[in-house]
């Protein structure tokens, strides 16, 4: 367990420092924000829970000011009884009961590591790769706390799909992927970034591998990898990031601030986007940083 723990650590430490430098000097070059494709519009897909309720206004307007692409439609996925319908009314969402999406809840997976319950952690990713929300042959996620505060591309001319990438590096991820796999992923940059675009057809790729693979429907055999000792141990984003064709993709610094100081509400939309909008694409506000009442 000591050398396992000390390697995991070895490589965060080794990969990690050669992220955060590569993506500081990539963040430093202006931004060529791509060209939207023409003729090609895009669903946008957000997970949500209860909690969520403070900045999932913010998101959706960010979302609606800063999408360079044409938006199908917005669909809200979320639990019922939390209070999401209305909210999702309010906004002008679609609601998406999130039990109908794949056929059961986060509690029916019951994933519980090193002492947390991580099965909403898990269901939301899964959710995202199910791919059955929406109509467009592309969609977008975006979490609940994360605000695009200036113009995105998510599908560029010559139907490139745009992946903003961050300087993360988290090994059991990669461990993860080799498990699936058979490979060890080597990429500059991470695809954790708070949102990605999924094409339909390619993510359907990517399940019908999983399953010929593991001989399982593809979220069991996801579920069936996870190791009982890592607390967190995969990333949809790097999956599918990973195995994502080059030549079909386009790479951008998502140049993103964490709010880790929020207390109580947030700032409004026009505050946000007036204070960070100079330096960075967007701005996070992680539920688990602000302050408890």
């Amino acid at each position: 367990m000591r050398s396992k723990l000390n390697k995991k650590g070895l490589y965060n430490l080794v990969f990690g420092t050669y992220r955060t430098i590569d993506y500081y000097f990539s963040s430093q070059l202006p931004v060529m924000m791509p060209k939207p494709a023409d003729g090609i519009a895009v669903d946008v897909v957000i997970p949500a829970v209860a909690k969520d309720a403070d900045t999932l206004p913010l998101c959706v307007e960010g979302i609606r000011t800063n999408t360079l692409n044409k938006i199908g439609g917005i669909y809200l996925v979320s639990p019922r009884g939390q209070g999401m319908e209305e909210m999702a009314q309010r906004l002008g969402l679609e609601f998406v009961p999130e039990a109908d999406v794949l056929g059961y809840g986060a509690k029916d997976i019951n994933y519980v590591r090193c002492g947390y319950d991580r099965s909403g952690w898990l269901f939301q990713q899964l959710l995202k790769l199910s791919g059955s929300v929406g109509s467009m042959d592309y969609f977008v996620t975006v979490d609940a706390d994360h605000v695009l505060i200036r113009p995105h591309t998510f599908v560029a001319e010559g139907g490139r799909s745009v992946f903003y990438v961050s300087k993360e590096y988290y090994y059991p991820y990669y461990l993860f992927f080799k498990r699936m796999f058979g490979s060890f992923p080597y990429q500059r940059l991470s695809y954790v970034a708070h949102k990605m675009v999924f094409e339909k057809a390619r993510l359907s790729e990517l399940k019908r591998l999983v399953e010929r693979r593991s001989g399982l429907r593809w979220d069991r055999a996801i579920i069936d990898l996870l190791k009982s000792d890592e607390a967190l141990s995969f990333s949809e984003f790097e999956t599918y990031g990973h195995l994502f064709p080059g030549r079909k993709k386009t790479l951008l610094p998502w140049r993103e601030k964490s709010l880790s100081k929020v207390v109580g509400k947030p700032a409004a939309y026009a505050e946000l986007a007036s204070a960070y909008g100079a330096s960075h694409l967007a701005v996070t506000l992680p539920d688990y940083m602000k302050a408890r009442g």
